[in-house]
């Protein structure tokens, strides 16, 4: 009589590190507000602001997240 032996389940993956999960939240929330923008027809107020105002308004708020990742469809932020 031969015995099967289940396949093991693979092993969860370490857990990032405080600093690497905050290099995470900003590159999410930036991915998001892409999103925002690509799809302002849709998910956004298109009656009273217009896509191109949003996006510049996103660039211009969102310009000091920490870390260097930044969305290519928001414009580059402002500096003044």
């Amino acid at each position: 009589m031969s015995t099967t032996i289940p396949p093991a389940e693979p092993a969860a993956a370490p857990q990032p590190s405080i600093t690497a999960k905050k290099r995470l939240v900003p590159r999410a929330l930036l991915l998001q507000a892409g999103n925002l923008v690509e799809f302002w027809s849709v998910l956004g107020d298109d009656d009273r602001v217009d896509a191109e105002f949003a996006r510049e308004c996103l660039a211009r708020w969102l310009k000091d997240l920490p870390g260097d990742d930044w969305d290519v469809r928001l414009d580059a932020p402002r500096t003044t």
